[in-house]
């Protein structure tokens, strides 16, 4: 009985791990939708390193299906850079947008979409 709960746990982990990243990037990345609540650094950090794991995973099966190591470049050259981009490009948008907030009170505007 505890094997068969253990294999049932071990073969489902994977799908919900996915789906869980999925949902935490469409709702805090930079998609607009009717869940948006805003962007958030974690949002763009699994956007652009999930796309970017993507990429460097399946390409290489694309491209040069006979090379055995293809995927190996989505797992340690492509992913972790996707994350560090993904990070800084939130990084980035989220001063922007303070900055853009600050200006737009200091005027005595309104704040657009708000």
């Amino acid at each position: 009985m505890l094997n068969l709960l253990l294999t049932l746990v071990a073969s489902t982990l994977p799908l919900a791990l996915f789906t869980g990243s999925i949902v935490l990037a469409v709702r805090h990345g930079p998609f607009r939708n009717r869940w948006w609540r805003g962007e958030t650094l974690l949002g763009f950090t699994l956007v652009v390193g999930g796309l970017c794991f993507l990429a460097g995973f399946i390409g290489p099966m694309v491209f040069a299906p006979d090379a055995n190591q293809g995927p190996l470049l989505g797992i340690f050259i492509t992913g972790p850079a996707g994350l560090v981009l993904g990070l800084l490009w939130g990084a980035l948008r989220a001063v922007s947008r303070r900055r853009g907030e600050r200006d737009a009170q200091s005027l005595g505007g309104s704040i657009p979409g708000r």
